[in-house]
């Protein structure tokens, strides 16, 4: 879970409270669950909702689920609002090719989700997809650490480029070897800040934090 972050649901539909649950796992978000906004603890500022159901939503932030093409849009405007602070200036994907694929998506500096895949067209698919909903950043990376197999680097490079081309983001191989060392290359014209988001990305996707 993501420590100290939690988002309130209101609902009386059963299936959609399990598809946000299950959604809440891969962001590593506490989903607190309940019929009416009185019954949710007072620290809870964010409520996910849907407006066909019509429920009264009073002193809180609400976020009604029709309002967005998936869950997952919905899921990261809602923690959007939860942590708050974010200016969407730098957009990160830092992926790892290794013997499962692994992946951690950056806005700013705040790991949204993290996530691992059995097929490259299910990575690819969902880093197109974080970084169309995150279109309006100011940078957009995506870091691909360098694996042993030099095939499965050029596999996930080339289905990369084909599916993120016309979005404006920069694809990045990056060594592995540094994050052990704590030591990245820094890239262009990366301020310190974004450099220090990098880095962050890659340790939570190693476990090297």
């Amino acid at each position: 879970m993501m420590r100290g972050v939690r988002i309130g649901l209101i609902t009386l539909d059963m299936k959609l409270a399990a598809k946000i649950r299950e959604a809440s796992r891969e962001y590593r978000v506490e989903v607190v669950h309940a019929a009416d906004a009185e019954s949710l603890p007072l620290d809870v500022d964010v409520v996910i909702a849907s407006r066909s159901e019509e429920l009264t939503v009073e002193g809180k932030k609400v976020v009604y689920c029709e309002d967005f093409e998936s869950l997952d849009e919905c899921m990261e405007w809602a923690l959007e609002l939860a942590i708050g602070e974010l200016g969407r200036k730098i957009v990160i994907v830092a992926i790892d090719p290794g013997k499962s694929l692994g992946a951690a998506f950056l806005l700013d500096n705040f790991v949204l989700k993290t996530g691992k895949y059995g097929a490259v067209e299910e990575l690819v698919k969902n880093v197109r997809g974080f970084l169309e909903r995150h279109r309006d950043a100011e940078k957009k990376y995506v870091v691909l650490g360098a694996a042993s197999s030099l095939s499965m680097i050029k596999t996930v490079m080339k289905k990369l480029e084909e599916a993120i081309s016309g979005i404006g983001a920069t694809i990045v191989v990056c060594d592995e070897s540094f994050t052990s060392k704590g030591i990245l290359p820094r890239i262009g014209d990366m301020s310190k800040d974004e450099y220090s988001a990098l880095v962050l990305s890659l340790k939570s996707l190693l476990g090297l934090g």
